[in-house]
């Protein structure tokens, strides 16, 4: 029987560090909607990157005021990358390349799946340390794309 201080330290550790861990789902049911947002973001961004960017402002009211989200760019940024620009998608906004990566694999994924009837499944529980990271990382890309505000505030694509 294990000691009641290692269990708890144990426990204690696994909920700060991060657990990843990737298997195989013989049914494709469950993450079926991830492929499926994978592939409207496939979709929509080649499209754009076809026949250019959509006449509609997405914007939010603090954006015309100057103060750039996050996510600022990010549309321009996954259209670039599937115009195969990868510097001009990283001025944008960095995220996007992983949006764009992500979809393709999701979509890859769903329709691996709907084939051969299993798929791999990435598992991630990010612990307590893998929260702060992200958080941090937002903060960072927060500051980095209020620094990139005279670009994300023009047009853009065409």
């Amino acid at each position: 029987m294990a000691h009641p201080q290692t269990s708890s330290g144990a426990l204690g550790r696994a909920r700060w560090l991060p657990q990843v861990r990737l298997g195989w789902e013989t049914r494709n049911t469950r993450w079926w909607w991830l492929g499926a947002a994978g592939a409207v973001v496939v979709a929509a961004g080649a499209a754009m990157a076809v026949w250019g960017m959509f006449p509609v402002d997405l914007h939010e009211p603090s954006h015309r005021a100057g103060i750039m989200a996050p996510t600022c760019g990010l549309t321009r940024s996954v259209v670039a990358v599937f115009r195969g620009d990868m510097a001009l998608a990283w001025r944008y906004n960095p995220a996007g390349l992983l949006v764009a990566a992500v979809s393709v694999a999701v979509l890859a994924r769903l329709l691996a799946g709907a084939v051969v009837e299993r798929g791999p499944v990435l598992r991630v529980r990010p612990g307590r340390i893998g929260w702060i990271v992200l958080g941090l990382a937002l903060v960072a890309l927060e500051v980095r794309q209020q620094g990139q505000a005279d670009l994300l505030m023009t047009t853009g694509l065409r």
